[in-house]
C-alpha cells in the first residue's frame, strides 16, 4: 500500500498545472496595433466636425485659377482671398464643402472649386475612473474613444471593459463595450471624440470564470449574459 501511495504522489506531481485565470480583454492595450489602427492618413469623413486649427485645401479652376491652404482661425472662420471670411467652425465637413462651393458659384462666375482637408486639429479630452493614468489628453481630431483609453495606459483590472461611458457636456452620449470590439470586431460604438469629451471607466461589473475545453479560458465581465450558454459564447 505504501508503494502504491508513493507512486500516486509521483504521478500527481507530474500532472500539468493549469495557469491561473486572468480577466479577459486587458491585453487589448498591449496589442494596440491589432485593435486600434492609427488614424493618421485616413480620409476625412464627411461628418467630421470642423473646428479651429483644421486646415482646408482650396483649389480653383475655370475662369479663376488658384490654390490656397486656409486654416480655421480662433473665430471659427477661414479667410478666403476672393470671398472674405467664411464661418465654418462647428459644421460638418460635408456642409463646409457645400457652403464654399455655393459661395464660389454665386460670386465667382465660371469658376469651380475643390475642397479637401489635410492637417486636422488636435483636441483635448479627459479620461477618468479606473484607468492607469487618469487625466487630460491631446488626441487627433479623428480619434475614437479607444484611442483616448490607449493614451491613458488602458483600463485597470478593477475597471469595466463593457460599460465605458462617453460624456459630452454633462450628458451620456455613448457606452462602449470593448468585448464587442475584440470578439466580433464591432466598432460602431467606438465613435470619434469632440473637444472637451469625458471618458469615464466605472468599476468592473459582475464576473464569471470559464475554464476547461473552451477557446478563451478567462474571467469574464458579464453584461446581460444570464445563462451558461450565453457565457460560453464569450469563451
Amino acid at each position: 500500500v505504501e508503494e502504491l501511495l508513493q507512486d500516486f504522489r509521483i504521478r500527481l506531481t507530474l500532472l500539468p498545472l493549469e495557469p491561473p485565470l486572468k480577466p479577459f480583454g486587458h491585453d487589448i492595450f498591449e496589442n494596440a496595433l491589432q485593435y486600434f489602427p492609427p488614424t493618421n492618413g485616413l480620409p476625412v469623413p464627411v461628418d467630421y466636425v470642423v473646428g479651429p486649427g483644421d486646415l482646408l485645401e482650396i483649389q480653383l479652376f475655370g475662369n479663376t485659377k488658384g490654390q490656397y491652404s486656409l486654416i480655421v482661425n480662433r473665430d471659427g472662420n477661414i479667410s478666403f482671398p476672393e470671398l472674405g471670411p467664411i464661418p465654418v467652425s462647428g459644421l460638418r465637413f460635408e456642409d463646409v464643402r457645400a457652403q464654399i462651393q455655393t459661395r464660389v458659384a454665386e460670386q465667382m462666375i465660371g469658376t469651380q472649386v475643390s475642397v479637401t482637408m489635410t492637417d486636422l486639429r488636435s483636441i483635448q479630452v479627459f479620461v477618468v475612473g479606473d484607468v492607469i493614468r487618469p487625466g487630460s489628453y491631446t488626441v487627433s481630431g479623428q480619434a475614437p474613444i479607444s484611442h483616448a483609453l490607449l493614451a491613458s495606459g488602458g483600463v485597470k483590472p478593477i475597471g469595466s471593459l463593457r460599460n465605458i461611458q462617453l460624456r459630452r457636456k454633462g450628458s451620456l452620449v455613448r457606452t462602449l463595450d470593448l468585448y464587442a470590439l475584440m470578439v466580433s470586431d464591432a466598432t460602431s460604438s467606438d465613435i470619434r471624440l469632440l473637444q472637451g469629451d469625458v471618458i469615464f471607466v466605472p468599476p468592473v461589473g459582475v464576473t464569471a470564470a470559464i475554464s476547461g475545453e473552451v477557446r478563451r479560458p478567462a474571467i469574464y465581465e458579464l453584461k446581460g449574459e444570464g445563462t451558461a450558454e450565453e457565457l460560453l459564447r464569450l469563451g
